[in-house]
């Protein structure tokens, strides 16, 4: 498993990120993880290789230009081919959500398959204008949905391919998943936009849909992380892999970083 990175946005205030969060109550976990009461973020992937196979977990935003962020493009061809991949080369993306940094590079990836929770492509496809924030509406519009032919709707809990689980994480959005590895690393997606959101469930970015569902399958995620011991992935942590601890998040460095 290597983490790469799509591309690294301009630092954003704390207020604008996380506008409910009340970041003056714990100056410490502000300090380290929202230094200068701002939210520095990547917009990353993973590819799994094995068996002679190349599978992407998300398709970051794409390579531009993109109207929501002006001036930034994604360079996910350029990281993968640090690792002698083409973006041809992939069989498979298995997303954990349908918002516009994680679907972007699909139409350039001519010969892969999609696989998605069944409860996340039928929110996106039956709910319109209804289904999220108008840029994530608009991308999935003009993104993914002319690749329909080529997705594969996932029963969440289940394998999309092998060794690899749509683990249900609701709340950032209806049908979130986690994407469990071999039972060893969860990516998880965006039910973590920080780490300091380990340590405070409730202090909900802007971006989830559904605040208290979120919050709850982050406690519950939690939890399972650490009795089970997985290494994390999250790929708008700045570290990309880490360890759950009783005292919250322990970056470590793994293959790849973007």
């Amino acid at each position: 498993m290597t983490a790469l990175t799509d591309a690294v946005p301009p630092a954003a205030p704390v207020a604008y990120s996380f506008p409910e969060a009340p970041v003056e109550s714990r100056p410490d976990l502000a300090a380290r993880w929202l230094p200068g009461r701002e939210f520095r973020t990547r917009f990353g992937c993973w590819l799994l290789q094995k068996a002679g196979r190349n599978v992407l977990v998300d398709a970051g935003i794409g390579p531009g230009p993109v109207a929501y962020f002006p001036g930034l493009a994604g360079r996910l061809d350029a990281a993968l081919r640090e690792v002698s991949v083409q973006l041809a080369d992939i069989d498979l993306v298995v997303f954990t959500h349908l918002h516009i940094d994680h679907i972007g590079w699909a139409p350039n990836l001519p010969n892969a398959a999609f696989a998605i929770a069944q409860p996340e492509w039928e929110h996106w496809t039956r709910q319109g204008d209804a289904a999220g924030k108008p840029h994530h509406v608009e991308a999935f519009r003009t993104t993914l949905l002319p690749l329909a032919e080529r997705v594969r709707q996932v029963a969440p809990g289940h394998e999309a391919t092998e060794a690899v689980v749509l683990l249900p994480t609701p709340g950032h959005t209806p049908g979130h998943c986690g994407v469990l590895v071999g039972e060893l690393l969860l990516i998880a997606g965006d039910a973590w936009h920080n780490p300091v959101q380990i340590a405070k469930p409730g202090w909900c970015h802007r971006a989830d849909h559904d605040p208290a569902q979120a919050t709850a399958t982050r406690r519950v995620l939690a939890r399972r992380v650490l009795a089970e011991d997985w290494v994390v992935g999250a790929g708008h942590f700045e570290v990309p892999f880490g360890r759950m601890t009783r005292h919250g998040f322990e970056p470590m460095m793994l293959r790849g970083s973007g």
